[in-house]
């Protein structure tokens, strides 16, 4: 009991990373990530952002602001991650991408310790982590992808959104099929129309990837989000009484005990010794 409880503790103080994934681009992923950290910190929950959307990153124009010291400028300019961590709308925290991302991640070794190193010294100041991945799933981005703590794939109603969405599932769990994926239907018509979304998703996947991809809720195609865009300004704050900034707070409610039960059942190893663990494994080591 001692041991579970001390386990329990440790686990307490880790911040749990969440990734966020698209099979394709153009469904919102990046827009969910933003709105999404703000609902949460609307409920108390510390959060950071941190975009990892290889060469098209753009988490930062989502929130208004621009020019900042982003993850590639530490590398070669040798500063610090805390450096570029700011504070953005909704007092939650991001950091930028870079165009430069795709040599900072490529995996050699150097580039990887350093940056996890970094996340170690930050990693106690919040609540949940979360990391914006670009559409698909590419080599560079992997072993960051299979060491989250939970995924979330973002899709649409389009068929060629969900075709895609499945292969990228196809490919993560095939490595880590024990990762508990939730599923968040973007830009639907009505909730009738995510649900069956899901269900032709999870349907698949569990026939033939033997997953259980788990529903959170649909999120309506709203102007008021097109608009929040355009204005830099996230749709949850600026059109707070919106079809779509409703919908969000439910999403985000439903995340959390979704989460509580998750970690009643299984134990969270820390986040940088999965990244080490599946860096290894991808290389045949």
């Amino acid at each position: 009991m001692r041991q579970r409880a001390a386990a329990e503790k440790k686990a307490d103080s880790e911040a749990v990373v969440i990734g966020v994934i698209s099979g394709k681009g153009g469904v919102g992923k990046s827009v969910f990530s933003v709105n999404f950290s703000i609902a949460l910190s609307e409920m108390g929950k510390k959060m950071l952002i941190i975009d990892l959307d290889i060469g098209m990153g753009n988490i930062e124009h989502l929130v208004g602001r621009s020019s900042l010291p982003d993850i590639a400028d530490c590398a070669h300019d040798h500063l610090q991650l805390s450096d570029a961590i700011f504070k953005g709308p909704g007092n939650i925290s991001f950091i930028a991408g870079g165009n430069g991302l795709s040599t900072l991640f490529r995996p050699d070794g150097e580039h990887l310790d350093a940056f996890l190193r970094q996340i170690e010294q930050i990693k106690r100041n919040y609540d949940f982590i979360l990391f914006d991945f670009g559409a698909g799933v590419t080599d560079d981005m992997l072993h960051y992808i299979l060491a989250v703590h939970q995924m979330i794939l973002v899709t649409t109603p389009e068929p060629p959104a969900m075709a895609d969405g499945y292969s990228a599932l196809k490919i993560i769990c095939s490595k880590n099929a024990a990762l508990p994926v939730f599923c968040v239907v973007n830009m639907t018509g009505n909730s009738r129309e995510g649900k069956e979304t899901w269900q032709r998703l999870s349907g698949a996947a569990k026939k033939y990837i033997h997953i259980d991809l788990q529903w959170l809720t649909a999120l309506h195609r709203d102007n008021a989000v097109i608009r929040s865009v355009r204005e830099q300004s996230p749709c949850v704050l600026r059109y707070p009484h919106s079809r779509f900034s409703i919908d969000m707070r439910l999403l985000a409610r439903a995340f959390l005990v979704q989460y509580q039960h998750e970690q009643a059942v299984s134990s969270f190893s820390p986040f940088v010794l999965r990244v080490k663990k599946y860096f290894e494994l991808l290389r045949g080591k």
